[in-house]
């Protein structure tokens, strides 16, 4: 599947971010070097769209000088221009060392041709990295002060936690990987690229402009950023021009020859040109692009109740509260069953609870008697037919009009808990939320903006569960 991935579209604070080298100064110079780059190597760009500041929702765009109709081809780029390991100037090194820059992101190789073209004004991506992306725009929570992070970042919506473990991990990934093979190759690399921040920023760029070829037959699931891919990111010049909305009008196609961005419906003239990243929530575009959207904007957006959450309130509430050892006992087969995981948590949409199979399977257990969770042990759980016994329709598991409400009452009263728990962890509630929306939102930064917009969307599914219980 493909994963296009891009910048907000709001203006993040740029403050104390690092500036990326450049060979030309102005914006008008480095986007005229970009345009005759491309032409010169094949980039075939519509006469009815053009690459702009003027009418763009942030920094470069693409907007319609002309009327498009649903499948218009707006560009196509040559493979030749891609910007991966296997065109990078430092191939063949990248070849002959792969099996030392093994990792768990599996982004190394592009990370180090990356950092390689960056630094190299003889680029043949020069025009294109003198573009995109202009570092001071990649304002990610992992750049935040810490200080910042800790203020803004409710532990409630899980992102801080996110920020955290990648930190952690291109930091290791960097001091026993990176760093090694870069001084090991000092005729290649020169020092910056031994900086961690270098490093960082180059991660960033990956995450928030990097495409991810689709593999497998299954095209259906190209354009759904919450599939994961083996495929290796790569740069897509012009690709990561296009800016982001939720309701996209162009789409990415990938051939044998070229890369194609294709309209999905109607463009009026002088109308933006919008990708998008795929069905990701709020929660997922401020982690990973450093913006969020307002609602209703992102209709898919999520928020996670932690299974954790779910065993506090079966606790609190005194299920088998004859049997103390019996929950513990049954938290533990649903882990080794894998229905649920230690990390793990319950995805609600605004329409539904999407891991409703897992919960379902959770509450069954958790209502149980000593007797009945004995003999499902035997059994090592329900066999297919009884599984089938009852309705399984996701409907059921829908807020309204007849899910969750005709659902058992001990679950709804879980499910009720959970929701008060969930709402509780937030540091403003949901009224001091929309009374902000309402009139206090000239006083925000843009980071301060993006995290109301996530907490706001989050809360109100939370609302919805809770209202769905009563």
């Amino acid at each position: 599947m493909a994963v296009p991935t891009k910048r907000a579209c709001e203006e993040a604070d740029s403050s104390n971010i690092l500036s990326k080298l450049s060979t030309v100064s102005k914006d008008e110079t480095k986007l005229q070097n970009f345009l005759s780059w491309s032409e010169e190597n094949g980039l075939w760009l519509s006469p009815k769209v053009c690459v702009t500041k003027q009418g763009s929702c942030a920094q470069y765009g693409m907007l319609a000088t002309d009327s498009v109709d649903c499948g218009e081809c707006l560009f196509k780029v040559p493979r030749k221009l891609l910007l991966h390991p296997k065109t990078s100037a430092i191939s063949k090194l990248l070849r002959k060392e792969e099996a030392s820059l093994v990792s768990e992101s599996g982004w190394v190789p592009l990370l180090l041709a990356l950092m390689y073209e960056h630094n190299s004004p003889e680029s043949t991506w020069r025009p294109y990295l003198d573009l995109v992306p202009d570092f001071k725009e990649l304002d990610l929570p992992m750049f935040w002060p810490e200080s910042e992070r800790a203020s803004l970042l409710d532990s409630a919506n899980g992102i801080l936690k996110c920020v955290e473990r990648d930190i952690k991990s291109l930091t290791a990934e960097f001091t026993t990987i990176v760093l090694p093979f870069v001084q090991k190759h000092k005729d290649v690399f020169g020092s910056a690229c031994e900086s961690l921040e270098l490093y960082k920023k180059m991660v960033a760029f990956v995450m928030a402009y990097s495409f991810t070829e689709p593999t497998g037959d299954d095209e259906d699931e190209q354009m759904k950023g919450d599939v994961p891919s083996k495929s290796a990111p790569m740069m897509v010049p012009m690709g990561d021009i296009l800016n982001h909305v939720a309701h996209n009008n162009a789409e990415l196609r990938f051939e044998k020859e070229f890369l194609k961005m294709v309209s999905t419906a109607k463009i009026a003239k002088d109308e933006e040109v919008f990708n998008t990243y795929g069905m990701l929530s709020n929660k997922d575009e401020l982690h990973m692009y450093g913006f969020s959207e307002r609602y209703p904007n992102n209709d898919k957006d999520t928020v996670d109740i932690p299974a954790t959450v779910l065993k506090e309130e079966a606790k609190s509430q005194d299920i088998n509260q004859a049997d103390k050892t019996l929950l513990e006992e049954k938290w533990e087969f649903l882990m080794e069953q894998e229905v649920i995981g230690e990390d793990d948590a319950f995805v609600l949409s605004n329409e539904a609870i999407e891991t409703c199979d897992e919960l379902e399977a959770t509450l069954k257990v958790l209502e149980m008697t000593r007797s009945e969770f004995e003999d499902y042990q035997e059994k090592d759980g329900w066999s297919e037919d009884e599984g089938d016994e009852e309705d399984d329709s996701e409907e059921k598991w829908m807020f309204v009009p007849n899910g969750i409400p005709k659902q058992k009452d001990s679950w709804k009263k879980l499910l009720k808990g959970c929701a008060e728990k969930c709402l509780a962890m937030y540091k403003t509630s949901l009224e001091e939320d929309e009374e902000c929306l309402a009139t206090g939102l000239d006083k925000l930064s843009p980071r301060q903006k993006y995290v109301l917009y996530t907490n706001h969307g989050q809360k109100l599914i939370l609302q919805k569960l809770l209202d769905s219980c009563s």
